[in-house]
């Protein structure tokens, strides 16, 4: 099969369920996926999709082709990966994938540095909560919060960097006398605490309010909208910001940096996780929630 970029395109819309789906996963256009699914059907002489109004159904052909597909494109990646291993230049791509807060509030800084000593090296930052596939090359390193005491895939060479905590936070105005009412800021799946109700003067609201992502309750805490959770080196930081008296901080998981078996001797990998490794430990104790602001009692 010659096609390659084609058969991508057959193997994301199947995937997806859409033309659209497809396009966003692979940052092509509609009529790209359209003419290139024509193209591999027109080679193949048989058709893969029926095409209903609620979007792309594999035909019974098309159900044979997907799972080819997906053992090529997994071999594609494992090839990717191996060739990359080897790369020992300190020039080309490199895609760190982090939590969105790392990437904003705790690690720009260093990562400006990093491409400052190295300007040859494309660092795509992908600010993200979703996992990514290391094996299949959507990343090159993770930088991941593991939850519980759960340890990362076997797949994954990792180096745990410290403990992740949180802890419920608050503007200070709304612990003053005669202060409004504060609401529960919460994310969309997120469900106000059932252990505790918050004390020191606080009044709260009957209704939550609810945000999409982390950023957004972020600034309404800062706004004095009412509490949120946050993480510790986040809400400690703002010097707005307050943990709510008497809330013990959780311990969430631990950090760990991982890459992959493949790719982890590559020279660009080496030398940014032995960069991020350097100035994570450094920031242990924030990331632990050890500051002078607040209550340290661990939950």
């Amino acid at each position: 099969m010659d096609h390659w970029d084609e058969l991508r395109m057959f193997l994301a819309v199947a995937e997806g369920g859409t033309v659209r789906a497809a396009a966003d996963a692979l940052g092509v256009n509609h009529a790209t996926i359209i003419r290139g699914i024509g193209r591999l059907e027109e080679r193949l002489e048989t058709k893969l999709f029926d095409k209903p109004s609620t979007g792309y159904r594999l035909t019974d052909a098309g159900a044979d082709v997907v799972d080819l597909a997906r053992q090529m494109s997994k071999a594609s990646s494992q090839l990717e990966a191996r060739i990359f291993g080897r790369d020992q230049s300190v020039s080309g791509p490199l895609r760190l994938t982090l939590p969105v807060s790392f990437a904003t509030d705790l690690l720009m800084p260093t990562l400006a540095t990093f491409r400052a000593a190295y300007p040859d090296i494309a660092l795509e930052i992908i600010g993200s909560g979703a996992v990514a596939n290391l094996g299949n090359r959507e990343a090159d390193i993770a930088l991941r919060v593991v939850v519980g005491d759960k340890s990362p895939p076997d797949n994954l060479y990792g180096t745990r960097l410290g403990a992740f905590h949180t802890g419920y936070y608050v503007h200070r105005s709304l612990l003053e006398d005669g202060a409004p009412a504060a609401a529960w800021l919460l994310g969309a799946d997120e469900m106000a605490p059932s252990g505790w109700q918050p004390g020191a003067g606080l009044q709260m609201a009957a209704t939550p309010i609810r945000f999409a992502e982390m950023r957004s309750q972020f600034e309404a805490a800062r706004a004095g909208m009412g509490i949120t959770h946050l993480p510790c080196f986040l809400g400690d930081a703002d010097p707005d910001l307050i943990r709510v008296p008497g809330v013990p901080i959780a311990h969430v998981g631990d950090i760990w940096l991982l890459t992959h078996a493949d790719t982890r001797q590559t020279k660009r990998v080496r030398l940014l996780c032995d960069h991020i490794r350097g100035v994570m430990r450094g920031l242990a104790g924030k990331l632990a929630g050890q500051s002078e602001k607040g209550d340290v009692e661990i939950a």
